[in-house]
């Protein structure tokens, strides 16, 4: 159990996770609009909810970016990976995605509990910081969007 918590090997499985979750949510509107004989388009616009799960389910790709980002910098709690790591899980508890969430927990459980030794490029750090505000505020959209519903 011990090697299945180390921190590389959760990493690649959030990775995956957030890589294969877009990937089944586009072939299930693919079989959907094909079962019902429409068009993707039509799929989104005749059912609402759908295209909000759809903009939520792809925000995971943003964040696969910003893991692949910071994912090799350093195994530490206190570092940008572990600050990535809990803006992620706040934004998948408001998303509703609870394996996700459960997730990224494990994966920031995984880390070392010590001081960041590996200093990361202030142009990373600006993209990294510039890819949270995006998927912050489109999340914070669109939970304000599904509670006006």
């Amino acid at each position: 159990m011990a090697i299945f918590l180390h921190p590389t090997k959760m990493k690649r499985v959030l990775f995956g996770y957030w890589l294969m979750i877009p990937l089944v949510f586009g072939l299930y509107i693919s079989i959907l609009a094909a079962v019902k004989n429409v068009s993707v388009s039509s799929v989104f616009t005749s059912i609402p909810s759908l295209t909000l799960t759809s903009i939520v389910v792809f925000l995971l790709f943003f964040q696969l970016f910003g893991l692949f980002m910071v994912g090799n910098t350093s195994d530490c709690r206190h570092s940008l990976l572990g600050f990535y790591l809990k803006f992620s899980m706040v934004q998948q508890l408001f998303s509703l995605n609870i394996p996700g969430l459960i997730l990224c927990l494990l994966v920031y459980r995984s880390l070392l509990d010590a001081k960041e030794k590996v200093s990361v490029s202030k142009q990373a750090q600006w993209v990294v910081y510039m890819v949270m505000g995006f998927i912050g505020v489109i999340t914070i959209l669109l939970v304000w969007i599904r509670l006006s519903l």
